[in-house]
């Protein structure tokens, strides 16, 4: 059986790489990327809080933060977001979040059934 992966605290969260998993420093530089979820999706549970985000297509769990409402990153328009230590890796994360969305997309639809 497999065991369920520990959340880290949120001060870890933002200062680890969620792809790369590289400490970041506290002197930086910290990339991050914003997201935003689906209507339909619920993620009050997980405000002010770390979030995980299974990636499938690369076999990866990645941790977000999930905002509070009303803070600055809410109000500009990110529900959750991704602590990075480089472009490279905000990059390999845009990739990989694009892949899985296009998947979820054709799921979702009915273009996939022949």
């Amino acid at each position: 059986m497999k065991s369920k992966k520990k959340i880290p605290k949120v001060r870890q969260v933002i200062s680890t790489c969620c792809w790369c998993g590289l400490k970041i420093k506290d002197e930086g530089p910290l990339y991050s990327i914003g997201c935003k979820k689906r209507p339909e999706v619920n993620i009050s549970k997980y405000e002010g809080k770390v979030m995980p985000v299974k990636i499938s297509t690369s076999g990866k769990t990645v941790f977000s933060f999930v905002p509070p409402p009303g803070s600055d990153a809410r109000k500009a328009g990110n529900d959750f977001m991704f602590a990075l230590c480089s472009e490279d890796c905000g990059d390999q994360l845009k990739e990989a979040l694009e892949i899985e969305t296009e998947i979820g997309e054709m799921i979702l639809s009915s273009d996939h059934i022949f």
